[in-house]
């Protein structure tokens, strides 16, 4: 539960931004100004960025196919790591002959990598690649971990000595960073390829809303990571207990491979924004620069990048920053709270 509840706030935490940001984010401002731009090309589907004059009311637009092409990735993702995630200690513990203790620390370990690499994933998807080309990478390497994890289940592996190397190769080196990288990048993109702004419709004063859009294409995404999420499951413990587990892995191999296809599918139709670098890079040179500059009487251990004109950042940045990092706080219950 407490998993879907996260998959939930990664999959908001972009809408309520794209729906709540002020005009002066700078975020927002590039994805205003090019609303559908795909090499070059500003799209028509949006015909007015600021609000019409003669507006009477707002409606949500239809999603676009692409759009469901990435919401459809999404549902098989998550079909995959929960059908197959659910399925570890009692497999470690009946298949692989470790205790309970050892099967529950792997999959805590496997769920640590699951949200730690989705940090690696934004990085690498605002600094070099954009988000399709990462989220493609990630998939690749995820799919990788599935069929390993299919294969090291076999007999022929169990029997061969091959069933727990196999097992923490493929769920450690391969789908731990896959589903992080995925999930850092997938809800961001489903939202960038809905066109900002207002378009007419046939109903004079009645205008399709990007914002609205944008909300529905999130109850879509989210409402894709919980009937995946319950399709998986539902369906894998079931087959492993009645059939084999090396069955029961190969149903999210497979549905992840359909999954993979898909996205694809939408490739040349997907607004593909070019990377502009990552703020966590940002934020770490400007600490830097603060421990290296301290002064004396400094309220705030980051002050000592205050008034630093020739850096890339600003006072407000480093007030802002001030901020994040006492709401932070919270987060240092969440090692207890998964301990337990």
């Amino acid at each position: 539960m407490a998993s879907k509840m996260n998959d939930r706030v990664d999959a908001m935490s972009f809408s309520e931004k794209v729906l709540h940001s002020t005009s002066n984010s700078s975020e927002l401002d590039n994805f205003s100004e090019k609303p559908h731009a795909v090499a070059g090309v500003v799209s028509q589907d949006v015909d007015i960025i600021e609000p019409p004059a003669d507006m009477v009311r707002a409606v949500p637009g239809r999603l676009s196919p692409w759009t469901l092409m990435v919401v459809v990735m999404e549902l098989c993702e998550r079909l995959a790591y929960y059908g197959a995630s659910l399925m570890f200690s009692i497999y470690l513990q009946k298949i692989l002959g470790r205790t309970k203790p050892q099967a529950v620390a792997l999959n805590r370990v496997n769920q640590f990598m699951s949200y730690a690499t989705t940090i690696l994933g934004a990085i690498i998807a605002d600094q070099w690649l954009g988000k399709y080309k990462t989220i493609l990478g990630f998939a690749i390497l995820y799919l990788i971990g599935l069929v390993l994890l299919t294969l090291s289940s076999a007999d022929f592996s169990i029997d061969g000595g091959f069933g727990l190397p196999g097992f923490c190769i493929a769920v450690f080196a391969f789908i731990g960073f896959g589903t992080g990288g995925i999930k850092s990048n997938v809800s961001s993109f489903m939202a960038e390829q809905i066109p900002t702004g207002y378009k007419a419709t046939k109903t004079p004063g009645v205008y399709e809303d990007s914002k609205l859009t944008v909300e529905r294409g999130f109850r879509y995404f989210y409402w894709s990571i919980n009937v995946g999420a319950f399709i998986g499951q539902m369906v894998c413990p079931q087959v492993a207990k009645n059939k084999s587990y090396t069955l029961a892995y190969m149903i999210p191999a497979i549905v992840f491979f359909v999954g993979i296809a898909v996205f694809v599918g939408g490739s040349k139709r997907y607004t593909k924004k070019k990377p502009q670098g990552t703020v966590l890079l940002k934020v770490w040179r400007c600490i830097k620069y603060a421990r290296k500059n301290k002064r004396e009487g400094q309220k705030h251990w980051l002050d000592g990048a205050l008034g630093a004109a020739d850096q890339e950042w600003n006072d407000e940045f480093v007030i802002g920053l001030q901020r994040s990092l006492r709401a932070c706080k919270v987060f240092l219950f969440y090692p207890l709270y998964w301990a337990l």
